[in-house]
């Protein structure tokens, strides 16, 4: 039996017929491989939490969750695709597009699960990376949107239609909501969040004095965000094509595959900041020539070496580097000083650092000329 006939025989269906289709296929393979991606970067990000910096936080499970929601609609995506998406609408046996279009109403609310979970993961880590009050209050902010517009994603998704069956059986009684007016409504709202996500720690990131290449590590971050960005709006534009469709299951593929792309992009995107402790323990190089500074240790202290700035963690969270752990408070690397730029804090922090360096040597001085005149002092 070659790859083909095993195929027939396990996709086979009432008719005698596969229902496969190419286009299917496709939508398929573009589910599998992005999801397996975001399941890749889910591991390392859980590798470094928990064997190299040995905690793992709030924003590390939401990021799970995400990908959780992804891989059941990966699971509904198959069933779609094994079901005759893809394959004209009149080539399509009752019984079979039923199972494809009960598949497909389930993957409206566990797409917008994965997406929504990915974004507040990223909005848990602004929320410890930047530990402003200002910063803390937009999080807060914008979970509570995701929180609120979430919920009503998931709930209308799964109740679009009263009774449920209407969704797939239009014959029957009931009450549906507009579909084109529900599915633009929500993209339209992920794209804003997705703009807003990306805008929200630009002003910070702008203030900080840090190398250049530091800064391109983060612009090249920044892009893969915005690349989320862009899939949103082509998903939009490819639920544009279905909701006008005369042949839903025939070009539902677009659609399909770029939800596939968005949500796993967006958990990728979450797990990218949090890996420069890997990449650190793997390629020591690399990441020294971005960061241009390199923590000095000698008699069991540890100290900077400073070149006229501060040598913040850039691809990755402040303190998430495990060579800078316990210098300090890693966390507030990034706080600001009411009315004053980061450049200012970092730089009133490193004087007041110089005046303490000041008083102790001065300190020590008197100590030793006090007690070389007493030595020196004749004996009664």
């Amino acid at each position: 039996m070659n790859l083909f006939q095993f195929r027939d025989a396990v996709f086979k269906r009432d008719y005698g017929n596969p229902y496969l289709s190419p286009r299917g296929a496709q939508a398929m393979a573009v589910s599998v491989i992005f999801t397996t991606l975001a399941s890749c970067f889910v591991a390392l990000r859980m590798y470094t939490r928990n064997r190299i910096l040995r905690r793992v936080e709030a924003s590390d499970w939401v990021v799970v969750i995400a990908l959780v929601n992804s891989y059941v609609f990966m699971g509904l995506d198959i069933a779609e695709a094994t079901n005759g998406m893809g394959m004209h609408l009149k080539d399509i046996p009752p019984m079979v597009l039923e199972r494809q279009f009960k598949a497909f109403w389930l993957t409206i609310p566990f797409y917008n699960a994965a997406v929504l979970c990915a974004k507040a993961s990223i909005l848990l880590q602004y929320f410890r990376v930047f530990p402003t009050h200002r910063m803390r209050i937009i999080c807060w902010i914008m979970i509570t949107v995701l929180a609120v517009y979430g919920t009503w994603c998931v709930i209308s998704a799964f109740l679009n239609c009263i009774p449920i069956a209407k969704f797939w059986n239009p014959t029957i009684e009931g009450f549906c909501l507009s579909k084109p007016g529900l599915w633009f409504s929500n993209a339209g709202m992920h794209i804003t969040t997705d703009l807003v996500i990306l805008i929200i720690p630009i002003p910070a990131l702008i203030a900080i004095d840090i190398p250049k290449k530091q800064k391109f590590a983060l612009i090249f971050m920044f892009a893969v965000g915005g690349f989320v960005c862009i899939t949103s709006i082509v998903r939009l534009i490819s639920l544009k094509k279905i909701a006008d469709s005369t042949d839903p299951t025939y070009d539902n593929v677009g659609a399909a595959s770029w939800s596939a792309i968005e949500c796993n992009t967006g958990i990728i995107c979450a797990c990218l900041p949090t890996l420069k402790p890997l990449i650190t323990r793997i390629l020591p190089g690399l990441m020294s020539s971005f960061s241009g500074n390199r923590p000095t240790y000698g008699s069991g202290q540890m100290s900077t070496q400073r070149s006229g700035h501060w040598d913040e963690s850039t691809i990755g969270a402040p303190g998430d580097d495990p060579e800078v752990v316990g210098a300090g408070d890693p966390e507030r690397v990034l706080a600001l000083v009411p009315g004053k730029g980061l450049r200012n804090s970092v730089q009133s922090e490193k004087n007041q650092i110089t005046k303490t360096t000041s008083v102790t040597e001065i300190s020590e001085y008197q100590r030793q000329h006090s007690e070389s005149e007493s030595s020196s002092s004749p004996r009664r």
